[in-house]
C-alpha cells in the first residue's frame, strides 16, 4: 500500500513564513503539552538533530525549513529522519498477584505509525515530562559553547542534553487529555544524548536512554527499542511531506554492525538524490540482555523489522503493529515483534522499495527482571554519511557503505571508551583515561588512573583557534590566536601535543555547484607546522607570525598569525563567496594507537568587495553590467528569478540606493548600513551558504535580488539609481542594463 503525508501543504510564501514563525516557539501544539520541549536540535558538528523530553527525536519536519530534524550535513537541507522515538515492552508481574494487570504484556512508545503523522493527542505518545520539567544543555566547551549551554566539567560531549521523563501517567499532565489505549508500567527514563564537534565525531549522535523502575511492580523480559519513520531527501528540492515524499527510501539492515540503514533510491518526488546514508545503531548496554557477555556478541539479540506505515492490508511481515500484544497475529503485535526479527527474505527487497513507505525498529533484549529501584541502560547512535564512490543511488554496496562503516567505527570507540574488549568492565591495562591530580595551574603536568570505567571517550585534539577576518577590495586576510591551540592537553597522554596549523578555502563557484557539500569537502590550501620535531613538514610559523598581536576593537584576544602572509599577494575575486577555515593538529599518540588528530574548524564566511567610502572622486557602479540571466555567476540557470544578484559598488558606510525606471517610476529603495549589513536579506545567501557561519562583506558594497519593492521580477531593460550618503547627504548616480 503506497501512502502519502502531508505534513506541509504548498501555501503562498508569505503565508507559510508566517506559520513556520509561529510554530518554532517550542510548543508542540498537536500534542497540546506546554512543558514539552520540541526546539531543541544539536548545533555541534555535522547533524542537526532535534532532541525532545517525552522519548522522540525529529519534529515530523513540522519547523521545516527553520528547524532541522535529522540534516546532514548542517546547512544543506539534506534530511533523513523526520521522526524516531524510543520503545519500551516487557512483562507486567505486580506486586500483588490478583492484580488484574498482573501478566499484562505492555509496550510503551513515544511515537508510532498511528501517532507520527495523525497528530491526535493522546494517541501513540505515552512518555510525558513532569509539568515544568525541560531539557538541561550542557557542554565540555569552557570558550565557543553552543547558544544555552552551560559549562559542565561533567558534561560528555561538546553538547549534552539532558532530560527525564516517564511512562506513569494515563492522562497527560499539562492537559488532562486521556493517553488511550495504553496500562503504564511505571518508569522513568533518564536521556541524555551527546555531540561532538571534531572532524572524526562530527558524524554521530549518541542517544542514552538510562530505565529505572519506579514502581512497585517487577517488569520481566524486557526489551528495548528505537522506531524510525526515515526520509532521506534534499529538500531544497522537495518540501517535506508533498505526495510520495515517504515512498523513495530504501531500507537495508547489517546484523553483525547491529545498524539499520536507509538511503535516498532514486531522488523522487523531486530533485537528484540526497546521496547519503541515514545509519540507526545499537552501541551497547548496561547490563547486557540474557545470553549475552560481550558487545561482540551482541548482534545475536539485536533484531529489525520493517513494516508499511500504517498498512492493515500487506502481507503478514509488512503489517502495522497495533496492538500491545496479540497472541492470534503476532505480525499486529509491537511486543512480538520487538523479541525477534523479520526473516532475511523480508529484509532484502526493503532495497529495492518493495515495499515503499516502510519504517523501522531496532530493538534488543531480553533483560533480567526489573525490580522495584533496579535500571539498565541502552545506548542507540544515529549517523549520517555520504555514499562512497559514483555508483547510481538505487544501488546499495557494502562498498557504497564503506564510509558509514568507518564512522560508526568511530561512534563504537566513543561509546566503549576504555572497555576495549567490550565486556561492560574495567579490565588490567584498560584505565587510560585521566584525571587531573595536581592544581589548575598545573594542568598537564600530573596525571593519574582514576579506577573507574570511562565510557565515552574520544582522543581530544587542540582546540579550534579563534579566528578574524579583514575583507577588502579582492583581498580576505584571516587571523588566529596561539593560546586556543598551542595550550590545549590531551586527555589521555596528558601532554601539550600541538603539532600545527591548516589552512582551507572553497573555490569559486563551489557554493551553488555543490550546496548540498562543498563546506564538507574544502581545499586545503596551507599547511604549517612545527619546525623542531620529526612530524609534517617541519616549516615553522616564521612566514605567518607577527612581530606584535593584532587586536580588534572590543575583542581582548591576541591574533598572532595571519594567512596570507604579508610576503604573498593572494587574489579573490569581488562578489564571489568564499568559505575560510582554519585548524589546529596534534603530533598524535603512537602509545596508545591514535593518529594525528585534527581540531574542529574555525570557519569565516567571507565576501570581498570594495570598503566604504565618502571619497567624491570615488565612481560608483554596478557589476555584473549588463547582467545576463542563466549566467554562470548566479548558479541557477533560470530556475528561479528570486536567486539572482547584483551588487553595488564604492558605497559610503551609511546610504540609501534608491532604483528607477526611465520614466522615473522608483523600482526600489535599499538601506545600506556597513556596520550591520549581512545580505541575508536576499535569498542568495540564503540559499548558497551555511545559516550557521555569518557572511562576512567588505563595507563598501550592497547585493540586490532584482526584485522589485512590490515583490516582482524586474524586466530586461536599462535602470537608473542614486546613492546618498546619509552621513555627508551627497548623492551621486549611475545605471545599468538587465537583459534576460
Amino acid at each position: 500500500m503506497a501512502r502519502i503525508r502531508t505534513l506541509l501543504t504548498f501555501v503562498p510564501l508569505q503565508f507559510l513564513v508566517c506559520v513556520l514563525l509561529f510554530a518554532g516557539d517550542g510548543k508542540d501544539r498537536r500534542r497540546g503539552v506546554y512543558d514539552d520541549i520540541v526546539n531543541k536540535y544539536t548545533s555541534v558538528g555535522n547533524i542537526g538533530l532535534t532532541v525532545t523530553n517525552f522519548g522522540t527525536v525529529g519534529t515530523r519536519n513540522n519547523f521545516w525549513p527553520n528547524q532541522p530534524s535529522c540534516e546532514y550535513p548542517r546547512g544543506s537541507r539534506i534530511e533523513h529522519l523526520p521522526i524516531g522515538s524510543l520503545w519500551i515492552g516487557s512483562v507486567l508481574k505486580t506486586r500483588d498477584s490478583t492484580d488484574p494487570r498482573n501478566g499484562l504484556i505492555l509496550v510503551s512508545t513515544g511515537a508510532t505509525d498511528q501517532s507520527s503523522a495523525s497528530g491526535v493527542t493522546g494517541v501513540g505518545y505515552e512518555f510525558n515530562s513532569n509539568i515544568g520539567d525541560s531539557i538541561t544543555v550542557y557542554s565540555t566547551l569552557e570558550d565557543n559553547r553552543p547558544t544555552g549551554s552551560i559549562f559542565s566539567p561533567l558534561a560528555i560531549s561538546h553538547q549534552d542534553f539532558v532530560c527525564d521523563y516517564y511512562d506513569k501517567f494515563t492522562r497527560v499532565p499539562a492537559t488532562g487529555d486521556t493517553i488511550l489505549n495504553h496500562v503504564p508500567m511505571g518508569i522513568k527514563i533518564h536521556q541524555e544524548t551527546y555531540a561532538w564537534d571534531f572532524p572524526f565525531s562530527d558524524f554521530f549522535v549518541i542517544l542514552r536512554y538510562d530505565i529505572y523502575n519506579i514502581s512497585q511492580d517487577t517488569l520481566d523480559s524486557v526489551y528495548v527499542g528505537f522506531w524510525a519513520d526515515p526520509a532521506v531527501h534534499n529538500t531544497n528540492y522537495v518540501r517535506p511531506g508533498v505526495p510520495g515524499y515517504f515512498n523513495h527510501t530504501g531500507e537495508g539492515y547489517d546484523n553483525a554492525a547491529r545498524l539499520a540503514y536507509s538511503f535516498d533510491y532514486d531522488g523522487a518526488p523531486g530533485g537528484p538524490p540526497a546521496n547519503s546514508y541515514l545509519g540507526i545503531r545499537l552501541l551497547g548496554s548496561t547490563p547486557f540482555p540474557i545470553g549475552v557477555d560481550s558487545v561482540g556478541n551482541l548482534s545475536t539479540h539485536t533484531y529489525y523489522n520493517a513494516w508499511q506505515f500504517r498498512s492493515s492490508t500487506a502481507q503478514n511481515e509488512y503489517l502495522s503493529p497495533t496492538d500491545d500484544y496479540n497472541s492470534q497475529n503476532p505480525y499486529l503485535s509491537r511486543y512480538s515483534r520487538m523479541t525477534q526479527s523479520m526473516p532475511q527474505s523480508a529484509i532484502d527487497p526493503l532495497r529495492n522499495l518493495n515495499p515503499s513507505g516502510t519504517v523501522l525498529l531496532l530493538s534488543t533484549g531480553p533483560f533480567h527482571e526489573l525490580f522495584p529501584g533496579d535500571s539498565l541502560e541502552v545506548v542507540y547512535c544515529i549517523t549520517c554519511a555520504k555514499k562512497y564512490g559514483s555508483d547510481v543511488a538505487s544501488l546499495d554496496t557494502r562498498q557504497q557503505r564503506s564510509t558509514l562503516y568507518a564512522e560508526l567505527a568511530w561512534a563504537q570507540k566513543c561509546y566503549q571508551g576504555e572497555d576495549i574488549n567490550g565486556n561492560d568492565s574495567l579490565d588490567p591495562g584498560e584505565d587510560i583515561a585521566r584525571r587531573d591530580s595536581v592544581s589548575p595551574s598545573e594542568l598537564g603536568l600530573r596525571y593519574e588512573p582514576d579506577g573507574k570505567l570511562t565510557r565515552y571517550l574520544l582522543p581530544a585534539p587542540p582546540k579550534q583557534p579563534k579566528v578574524r577576518v579583514e575583507v577588502g577590495n579582492q583581498q580576505v586576510t584571516i587571523y588566529w590566536d596561539k593560546s586556543s591551540a598551542e595550550e590545549s592537553i590531551d586527555p589521555i597522554s596528558g601532554l601539550k601535543d600541538f603539532e600545527g596549523y591548516r589552512v582551507y578555502r572553497s573555490n569559486e563557484g563551489a557554493d551553488f555547484q555543490h550546496p548540498e557539500d562543498y563546506i564538507l569537502n574544502l581545499p586545503l590550501i596551507a599547511d604549517f607546522d612545527r619546525s623542531d620535531d620529526r612530524i609534517g613538514y617541519n616549516t615553522g610559523f616564521s612566514q605567518i607570525l607577527l612581530d606584535t598581536p593584532k587586536v580588534f576593537p572590543g575583542d581582548t584576544v591576541q591574533y598572532w598569525y595571519r594567512f596570507p602572509p604579508a610576503s604573498l599577494s593572494v587574489r579573490s575575486l569581488n562578489g564571489w563567496q568564499y568559505i575560510y577555515a582554519v585548524s589546529a593538529y596534534d603530533q598524535g599518540d603512537s602509545a596508545n594507537n591514535v593518529p594525528s588528530l585534527e581540531s574542529a574548524k574555525s570557519f569565516l564566511r567571507v565576501i570581498p568587495g570594495t570598503t566604504a567610502t565618502s571619497s567624491p572622486s570615488a565612481e560608483i557602479g554596478v557589476y555584473p553590467n549588463p547582467y545576463y540571466v542563466n549566467a554562470y555567476w548566479d548558479g541557477t540557470t533560470g530556475s528561479t528569478e528570486r536567486l539572482r544578484k547584483i551588487y553595488f559598488y564604492n558605497l559610503p558606510a551609511r546610504c540609501d540606493i534608491t532604483v528607477y525606471t526611465l520614466a522615473g517610476d522608483v523600482v526600489t529603495v535599499l538601506h545600506h548600513d556597513a556596520a550591520t549589513y549581512t545580505g541575508t536579506s536576499i535569498n542568495w545567501f540564503q540559499q548558497f551558504g551555511s545559516a550557521s557561519i555569518a557572511p562576512h562583506f567588505s563595507g563598501g558594497e550592497h547585493a540586490w535580488d532584482l526584485i522589485t519593492r512590490y515583490d516582482q521580477a524586474i524586466a530586461t531593460g536599462l535602470y537608473l539609481f542614486s546613492v546618498k550618503d546619509l552621513n555627508s547627504g551627497d548623492i551621486k548616480r549611475g545605471k545599468f542594463l538587465v537583459i534576460k
